[in-house]
């Protein structure tokens, strides 16, 4: 491998919050309105349930126990891959209108970002355009601005309107950091003094391999505290986009959401930040205690279980659709609340469709939702009218 640095082995907590941050913790005050009122309204809701499952003790608002603890093992494994087989159907109501919670499809790499990416052919700027898209929680209008427009534009961008989706990224800034600030430097300063690692490999790079080496890399040279979520984000989108630099077929390990969802499933502990691990030098997970030899076993049994939905980048998917799962049946469960949504458009293309349903009976795209976020930024509402094809 051509230029591989060394890596940084055991890894006792993992801070990537970003899944459960992804819920509010009291019912937001505003009003959730129902889709649009045109042809789509039409369309009835087939939702998701969860029948016969019991009051759960909670502890700082999350359940110290399964909701479904009285089902067996194998109900609750089916019930997760029922969530997972409707997944890009949107029937269910907070799939299709809660987007800005359940932002991608079932494979993850049927994503904008990736189709957008492909004509992006330097490692550099691969790097540095994946570092931004990450580091603002993916927000698709700053990324397609520099991408297609340049810094400058995105400069004047940032003075009037939203430089990150505003649902999860404080969690892994320095304090007192000036965000767009930082996000005119601090990433292509890293791409600038990073990129070399993807240059002239003999083997992609393992995606906690390359998501550990851009974390050393923050913590040593920009002074981040615990920025693995945004290099494990960007890990998966480079594995996504240009497999021949990441592969995408290699672990990555959880976040709480994550391992919130497997706790619903296999009950049990809650494995969030009991995992030991290290990353060795050939990128390989190595489990170093008991928790992260059952993480691999529960990660596994699901892998490896024949109702699963999930066709490739299976560790990556099911890390993601996990955390998904565990927001579905938490706000079903009335335990947490949605996120206030966001234009369509802070997230994907907005002609980008997220639902796939049979016959384009359901859509999800830019235009489809504004009923619920086009009051609130008329301004972005105009402009995806103007996109819309």
């Amino acid at each position: 491998m051509h230029n591989m640095p060394e890596l940084l082995t055991v890894q006792d907590h993992d801070f990537d919050k970003t899944c459960e941050l992804g819920l509010e913790n009291t019912k937001p005050g505003f009003i959730t309105a129902s889709l649009f009122d045109t042809d789509e309204s039409e369309i009835g809701y087939n939702n998701i349930l969860y029948p016969s499952t019991v009051e759960v003790e909670l502890k700082n608002g999350k359940p110290r126990e399964s909701w479904m603890k009285n089902w067996t093992e194998e109900e609750r494994i089916e019930k997760f891959f029922e969530f997972c087989r409707v997944f890009d159907l949107r029937e269910d109501k907070l799939l299709r209108e809660d987007y800005q919670i359940f932002s991608h499809r079932l494979h993850w790499h049927e994503h904008s970002y990736c189709e957008f990416m492909k004509k992006v052919t330097n490692n550099r700027d691969r790097l540095w355009y994946t570092l931004v898209f990450s580091f603002t929680n993916e927000h698709w209008r700053t990324l397609t601005t520099l991408v297609d427009e340049g810094e400058e534009v995105l400069r004047e961008r940032f003075k009037e309107n939203r430089h990150a989706r505003n649902d999860l990224f404080q969690i892994y800034y320095p304090k007192d950091t000036n965000v767009k600030e930082w996000l005119l430097w601090g990433p292509k300063k890293a791409a600038d003094e990073m990129s070399h690692v993807l240059d002239n490999l003999d083997r992609p790079y393992t995606m906690m391999e390359f998501a550990k080496i851009m974390e050393k890399y923050f913590k040593e040279k920009q002074g981040f505290r615990s920025p693995l979520y945004p290099c494990k984000n960007t890990a998966r989108y480079l594995a996504m986009t240009w497999p021949d630099l990441v592969d995408p077929e290699t672990v990555l390990f959880g976040g709480t959401g994550h391992f919130d969802g497997l706790h619903q499933i296999f009950g049990g502990q809650n494995l969030n930040g009991k995992v030991k691990y290290s990353v060795d030098h050939d990128g390989q997970f190595i489990p170093e205690n008991i928790q992260a030899e059952e993480w691999i076993r529960q990660m596994t049994v699901l892998a490896e279980h024949p109702s699963n939905p999930i066709k490739e980048q299976m560790w990556l998917n099911l890390e993601d659709k996990t955390c998904f799962f565990y927001k579905h049946i938490a706000i079903s469960h009335d335990i947490k609340s949605p996120t206030k949504r966001i234009p369509y458009s802070w997230i994907f293309d907005p002609n980008f469709d997220l639902a796939q349903h049979p016959e384009d009976k359901i859509n999800v795209n830019g235009k489809t939702t504004m009923g619920l976020w086009g009051k609130d930024y008329p301004e972005e509402s105009k402009r995806v009218n103007r996109e819309i094809k």
